[in-house]
């Protein structure tokens, strides 16, 4: 079905372009664009804020969980090195208390240690005209 008539020209009629229009929705597109990549970027920093909020999270606890730890590594530290325990285990390896005249004769060896006379430092010294 044919509506126009074959000798119509209208096959020489060019749309005109409105020049104006073109370059305003070129601009609506370009800011449209810049603003579409902005929302992008600030979901991209909000995802990462989260994420580096649940990791903090996880590095305080296993902070708060490192400092028990140490502290029960102290204490184990403490109770191995206490008086007490330390003369049961000298005493498990053969180890015997010290006697009142070995701490005596240790008492006099300090005593009867005098400094001796300390030699000369120089005693050949060069003289001036040996040069």
């Amino acid at each position: 079905m044919r509506r126009f008539p074959q000798q119509n020209l209208n096959h020489v009629v060019r749309r005109e372009y409105d020049t104006r229009a073109l370059k305003r929705q070129f601009t609506m597109l370009v800011c449209g664009l810049v603003m579409a990549g902005g929302f992008i970027a600030a979901a991209g920093q909000h995802f990462a804020a989260v994420r580096y909020g649940y990791d903090s999270e996880t590095l305080r606890r296993e902070h708060a969980r490192l400092s028990e730890e140490q502290q029960g590594l102290i204490m184990q530290i403490n109770a191995a090195t206490a008086p007490a325990s330390l003369d049961r285990a000298a005493r498990e390896i053969g180890m015997q208390p010290a006697r009142a005249a070995q701490i005596n004769r240790a008492q006099r060896n300090v005593a009867r240690q005098t400094p001796e006379p300390s030699a000369p430092k120089n005693s050949r010294r060069r003289s001036p005209s040996a040069h």
